[in-house]
């Protein structure tokens, strides 16, 4: 079996979800994406600081992720939230920080969404990373339906641990 991560941002705890399951299922190791100054808790007030990021295309500045060494990964999903048609920022600058670690690996990712589906988000995030990684489909879940698609989030886990798009 292929050594696996998931790593991930999560501001409403939807995409944490689906990280924890996936990591799970997968039996792989779980990481957690934090910026540096977190957005308000107030949606409205997030709302105010994320959208000109994500329209700019903006990163974010984040915090070191403790512990994590991407050289001990063969398959790495990333979970973002789609704001904006888009990745979060924190899932930008961590994307952009470590594309030259993802060289050689299969790189999964996945998205929460509260109905716009996949959009932009599976597009930007593989012109990031280039053509040195092998980037398997994206997939995109409901975020506000994302605690009763266990079984979709282990399929996918399980999919694409097999290599299969």
């Amino acid at each position: 079996m292929n050594k696996s991560i998931v790593i991930y941002y999560s501001w409403s705890g939807n995409t944490r979800f689906a990280a924890e399951t996936i990591a799970k299922k997968a039996g792989a190791a779980l990481f957690e994406i934090k910026a540096e100054t977190p957005y308000n808790s107030d949606f409205n007030k997030c709302c105010d600081e994320a959208k000109p990021e994500c329209y700019g295309k903006k990163l974010r500045p984040i915090m070191p992720v403790s512990g994590l060494d991407l050289a001990k990964y063969d398959v790495v999903f990333v979970g973002t939230p789609n704001w904006w048609g888009t990745m979060a920022p924190p899932v930008r600058t961590w994307v952009t920080q470590n594309k030259d670690a993802l060289k050689g690996k299969t790189v999964c990712l996945f998205q929460t969404h509260g109905g716009g589906g996949m959009q932009r988000v599976g597009r930007e995030f593989a012109e990031i990373i280039g053509d040195t990684a092998k980037v398997l489909p994206p997939k995109a879940f409901g975020g506000s339906s994302i605690k009763s698609s266990v079984a979709a989030l282990e399929a996918f886990a399980a999919e694409r641990i097999a290599g299969k798009q």
